[in-house]
């Protein structure tokens, strides 16, 4: 797929996908989470929209041919609170029943209230009363659509993208879309002001359907139909500002909802966005770091087919050109350094941090002491412990900065969508007796009756991808493969658990290039990302995996492969080859790869100071693991998860780091 040129803006045409409704939240009391934190000081204001209600749909417009959604408003005031209680926003407080609501900072629009005209004029406003450097954020949960585009071609499906206010699609024909060119140029206006736009767009330009046996839903309206997008006059281009755009899913992928009945659904990408910000150093990531926790969060939760997008300036943050680096204070307690930073922050155990004697030094990244890692959590405090002995004594007052933040793993849950009934008990029974996993209306797999086999069970991805054939609960056999299956899905939750977040930086001991791309580019010259800043690899299309060590001492590095039903390949090193520490600056590459499965598929690039049986953590589609082979601290780490645990004799990060990388594999297109 050819990549649009930026004029053309992807802001909706191939980025509009979704509809990802959910209800209004409960906000928890008393945790680290729901505790505002001071106001920010990068100037951040919002536009949010959420629809529900249209005034032409279905449901009030007999003959209408899309549907009232149920959770766009509670997924756009789930991410209005977010920007609360994350980067301490002042958000408006609408009155009971009321649908729009605005101060200074934010506005929100929901419903009836949510018009062409009145979105439209929110915008239009705020462009005009902010300062260069302030960010507008323009957050969307509503029905997208597209239209046919038989003038600017900058789509090789032939259409842009609409998204739907609560006005749209009136049966008079007056204008009710928002297109994608009149958005273009308000981001354009916005930018030559200096403003950094962001966009994040909950919404769906696709008709199909979900795949059979998928937990969630995806809703969309037909395409536009009516009249050309109206003409615009030549926008404003350049100036200091940025443009970000993130979307729930590619060019033609769908964007689930999942969770439960209608009305009680949690959008799949809301969800990951907003428990991704709430992340310790994501207030401060760059949005390339933020969609790519996103992406993994909605590969985690069983939508292995839906890939989040992101367009424009991701090297930026929110509020500022670059990521902004974020320092602790650390104090001397009878010799051992004390983090001035706990629970309440949201710090990890085994998470690394690099010291320093001052903030310039930090800020540098020069004159590094020492490098530690947290190795008990408290409130307020952490107690870390150096990563290896240093000369002389250290300063009372330290400085730290967060090089690698180790993520605890999340617990295997299952739905039990089982008919009401023995068998639906003993399933039940069987989740519970692994010891690891739980059954959860929320869970990112669910056993489900096998297609043409009411009395067989089925354990399937919350998308509707088949992961096992687990035959009738009665078998003796039962209990077994569905452990085994579900051991699975936790080697792999251990596996993606073990990214380090390092950011490239003076701090990073392993900094490796890593570049997953179609066969015929030069080691050094990885292919830029396709639209929607994801690589895509069409079918039958061979692949070359390149690493290059980037740093300044040797390094074991190995690459490994996870495909969508969960199973563990070993890209590198090459089959039949000896480990050997890679040299700087020098690459590594696998040739002639492919793909025999459609979907997202990530890829972990291991890096170390001592070499590690990468074959002891592959796993074939049984999950089948040589557990004798675990034999070193970060092989433990990870085949610990086979019996459902963690390792807790093993430093969570210490002279290794990971990070992952996803690539999209195309499906064959259907016959004519």
């Amino acid at each position: 797929m050819k990549r649009a040129t930026p004029l053309a803006w992807l802001i909706l045409a191939g980025l509009l996908a979704g509809c990802s409704p959910s209800p209004a939240p409960a906000l928890p009391n008393g945790d680290a989470a729901s505790t505002r934190p001071a106001a920010d000081t990068r100037r951040l204001h919002a536009l949010i929209v959420g629809i529900d209600r249209y005034r032409f749909s279905d449901a009030r417009q007999p003959g209408a041919v899309f549907s009232d959604l149920r959770g766009a408003v509670g997924d756009a005031l789930r991410f209005k609170q977010a920007l609360a209680d994350v980067f301490g926003v002042d958000v408006d407080a609408p009155a009971a029943g009321a649908c729009e609501s605005s101060n200074a900072a934010t506005t929100t629009l929901t419903d009836d209230c949510a018009t062409r005209a009145r979105i439209l004029q929110a915008l239009e406003e705020r462009i005009a009363t902010l300062r260069p450097g302030d960010t507008l954020l323009f957050y969307f949960a509503g029905h997208g659509s597209r239209y046919r585009d038989d003038e600017a071609r900058d789509q090789d499906t032939g259409y842009n993208g609409t998204i739907l206010p609560a006005d749209a699609r009136n049966p008079d024909g007056s204008p009710g879309d928002l297109f994608d060119v009149e958005l273009k140029a308000l981001k354009d206006r916005a930018t030559a002001r200096g403003l950094y736009f962001v966009s994040v767009f909950d919404a769906c330009n696709s008709a199909t359907a979900t795949r059979d046996g998928a937990g969630g839903q995806s809703r969309s309206a037909p395409p536009f139909a009516g009249s050309a997008p109206p003409a615009l006059t030549t926008s404003a281009s350049g100036g200091d500002g940025y443009w970000v755009h993130l979307a729930a899913a590619q060019d033609g992928e769908e964007a689930q909802e999942t969770g439960g009945a209608v009305g009680a659904r949690a959008g799949v990408f809301t969800t990951a966005l907003v428990d991704a910000l709430r992340m310790p150093g994501m207030r401060d990531a760059t949005f390339g770091d933020l969609i790519q926790e996103v992406r993994l969060r909605v590969a985690a939760r069983g939508h292995a087919t839906q890939t989040p997008s992101a367009e424009g300036a991701l090297n930026a943050a929110f509020g500022a050109r670059a990521r902004t680096t974020v320092l602790f204070d650390v104090a001397q307690s009878d010799g051992t350094p004390v983090l001035q930073a706990g629970a309440t922050s949201g710090m990890t155990r085994g998470s690394r941090f690099a010291l320093y004697a001052t903030q310039a030094d930090a800020m540098a990244g020069r004159a590094r002491i020492a490098t530690a890692s947290i190795r008990r959590v408290d409130g307020a405090t952490s107690t870390l412990m150096l990563d290896s002995e240093v000369s002389g004594k250290l300063p009372k007052r330290l400085v730290a900065e967060q090089v690698a933040h180790f993520l605890p793993v999340d617990a295997v849950t299952v739905a039990n969508d089982l008919p009401t009934g023995p068998a639906r008990d003993a399933a039940a029974k069987a989740v519970q007796a692994t010891g690891f996993a739980s059954v959860a209306a929320t869970g990112s797999t669910r056993l489900v009756a096998m297609d043409g086999d009411p009395d067989a069970v089925a354990l399937r991805a919350d998308d509707g991808l088949l992961l096992a054939e687990l035959g009738r609960v009665d078998d003796p056999a039962f209990a077994d493969r569905l452990a085994e299956a579900l051991h699975k899905i936790a080697r792999v939750q251990q596996l993606l658990a073990l990214r380090t977040n390092a950011s490239a930086s003076a701090s990073d001991p392993f900094p490796i290039a890593t570049c997953i791309a179609a066969d015929g580019y030069r080691p050094t010259a990885c292919p830029p990302l396709q639209a929607g800043g994801v690589r895509r690899i069409g079918p039958g299309e061979r692949i070359t995996a390149t690493v290059i060590n980037r740093g300044t001492v040797p390094a074991y590095v190995y690459v490994l492969a996870i495909d969508p039903r969960n199973a563990v390949d070993v890209v590198l090193p090459k089959p039949g080859e000896f480990d050997r520490p890679l040299p700087p600056n020098q690459p590594y590459r696998r040739s002639g790869m492919g793909f025999d499965t459609p979907g997202a598929y990530r890829f972990v690039v291991l890096a170390s100071a001592t070499p590690v049986r990468a074959d002891a953590l592959a796993q074939a589609g049984t999950g089948s693991r040589d557990l004798a082979a675990c034999t070193s601290p970060l092989e433990r780490l990870l085949c610990a998860s086979s019996e459902g645990r963690r390792d807790a004799g093993v430093a969570a990060v210490g002279d290794w780091s990971a990070t992952i990388s996803s690539v999209l594999a195309l499906p064959k297109e259907p016959a004519p």
